[in-house]
């Protein structure tokens, strides 16, 4: 497994009525900062990254952003092109790399920036989620709450002598809490056997919306189960075999359906009555590992 944990710094438009004409929403975040680790078969770092990218959307730096980060508006036009930064990323990372970040975040972020410049992005294909790896290996699947890097490092005992919200600086807090996850699995076919089920492929489309608008007082379950569901996927038809289980008075309900080529989704719903008429709102997702 050649594993990358990474970490990336973003700038977005500026908050409020200010940023309103600045967004643009095929590019809500704007990576500023790389760091990654390459780590060793044993999850020891091997090399590391570390580059800064000049915004050409955003080119003014958030202030939020810039009180996290500790970054100016002169440091955010010293670095390189993104092409030239993802490019160099691309060559550190290598073939069949599986990259792993704290969250979700980043590599969806990474993924938008690739496709917002028309760059190449099949270098990576399989990502891992180390904040689910932790709450599943260290605190028996605690879902209720999405823990920082901060907490993790505190509760493995792991020294905080670096700074934090530094691209790189994360990255490698990052391969320490791997490493630490994993510390009594001994061989890498035991290791490879322990994170494949929180592997997944960022480039999925995950996740389907859409509405129905009846007359008020139609049967709920009857509109539901006369939905048409398609995986975001693959667009393949999904079947289901689960009752529909309702909550809030039989405004919300869940529903457990299954694709052929990618397992079972779950289906939210909700009901609302709009100038006298009940408006479903529907939210297909495929669910991220472990399923």
């Amino acid at each position: 497994m050649n594993f990358i944990v990474f970490d990336l710094e973003w700038n977005s438009a500026q908050p409020g009525k200010a940023g309103i004409k600045e967004n643009r929403p095929e590019l809500p975040f704007e990576i500023i900062e790389i760091g990654a680790v390459k780590l060793s078969p044993e999850l020891e770092p091997l090399a590391f990254f570390s580059a800064n990218v000049r915004p050409v959307v955003y080119k003014k730096i958030n202030k939020y952003i810039a009180r996290v980060t500790q970054r100016d508006q002169e440091s955010l036009m010293q670095g390189d092109p993104f092409s030239l930064v993802a490019s160099d990323f691309a060559d550190f990372c290598g073939a069949d790399a599986i990259l792993a970040s704290w969250g979700q975040s980043d590599p969806e972020v990474l993924k938008q920036n690739l496709e917002f410049h028309h760059l190449e992005s099949t270098f990576f294909t399989k990502a891992l989620d180390l904040q689910v790896l932790f709450s599943h290996l260290a605190e028996s699947g605690v879902k209720s709450q999405q823990r920082s890097i901060e907490y993790a490092l505190e509760f493995l005992r792991i020294d905080a002598d670096l700074s934090f919200h530094n691209a790189l600086n994360d990255a490698r807090y990052a391969g320490r809490i791997l490493n630490a996850l994993l510390l009594d699995v001994k061989t890498e076919a035991e290791r490879r056997d322990a994170l494949r089920p929180f592997l997944y492929n960022p480039f999925l489309e995950r996740e389907k919306r859409w509405q129905e608008t009846v007359a008020a007082g139609s049967g709920p379950e009857a509109i539901i189960r006369g939905q048409e569901y398609k995986c975001p996927a693959c667009g393949r038809v999904l079947n289901s075999t689960e009752p529909l289980v309702t909550t809030k008075k039989k405004k919300r309900w869940t529903w457990l359906l299954y694709c052929e080529q990618h397992g079972q989704l779950r289906c939210q719903i909700n009901r609302r009555r709009h100038e006298g008429k009940d408006v479903y709102h529907f939210r297909l997702t495929l669910p991220y590992p472990p399923l």
